[in-house]
């Protein structure tokens, strides 16, 4: 069976506090001291070995690439024609009752259907998606959100609330079994700070 081509998209802006969670995720899964931040050597090494920083000049290294797309929107569909599965991260609104820190799984289409849940930033995934159909491309696109606490610093700010920081290692998980990686896709860590909580909607 031919290999399915993979790629993780981390969308943010890391000057808005929780709204830079995909950029801090990027980082998490492709820089070893990031990733030591919220998980054990053992863990964070077997990161590094799975996934690398997106190059489209790079050949022959198999590890996953990952994207720090920013807030690039409409950027994104010459990947969606490149590739065969897409991994978007992001952190999510889901409303007022939303507990912060809580991890969701959806689809693109999901994203849509569900006003309580959309993207923080200008140009939706499934806004995304959808031109990307328009145009003749087609991609499965799965969907990794963090229920935001702040994204309106009185300053720029590049961190994470502590509640947000705390779901890193459950949007790792969720990432790992969106990309089908058997080998690795469980992994017991102790959480940062604060309090996670995960939740799958799809």
């Amino acid at each position: 069976m031919e290999d399915i081509k993979q790629m993780v998209v981390c969308v943010g802006n890391m000057l808005m506090l929780d709204e830079g969670f995909g950029s801090h995720m990027a980082k998490v899964l492709t820089n070893y001291d990031t990733a030591r931040e919220a998980f054990d050597e053992k863990h964070a090494r077997t990161l590094i070995e799975t996934f690398r920083e997106y190059d489209a000049h790079v050949e022959g290294d198999e590890r996953i690439p990952v994207l720090d797309a920013g807030t690039m929107g409409l950027s994104l569909l010459p990947f969606i024609r490149d590739f065969d599965r897409l991994v978007v991260v992001d952190a999510v609104d889901c409303g007022p009752d939303a507990i912060p820190g809580t991890c969701y799984t959806f689809t693109p289409e999901d994203m849509a259907s569900y006003s309580i849940m959309h993207s923080l930033h200008d140009m939706r995934i499934s806004d995304v998606l959808n031109n990307a159909r328009l145009a003749g491309h087609d991609c499965d696109i799965r969907c990794v959100g963090v229920q935001k606490k702040n994204i309106a610093p009185r300053d720029f700010t590049v961190d994470l609330t502590p509640e947000v920081k705390a779901a890193v290692p459950y949007a790792v998980d969720a990432v790992l079994e969106l990309l089908e990686i058997m080998r690795c896709k469980v992994m017991k860590i102790n959480r940062v700070s604060g309090k996670a909580n995960r939740a799958k909607n799809a």
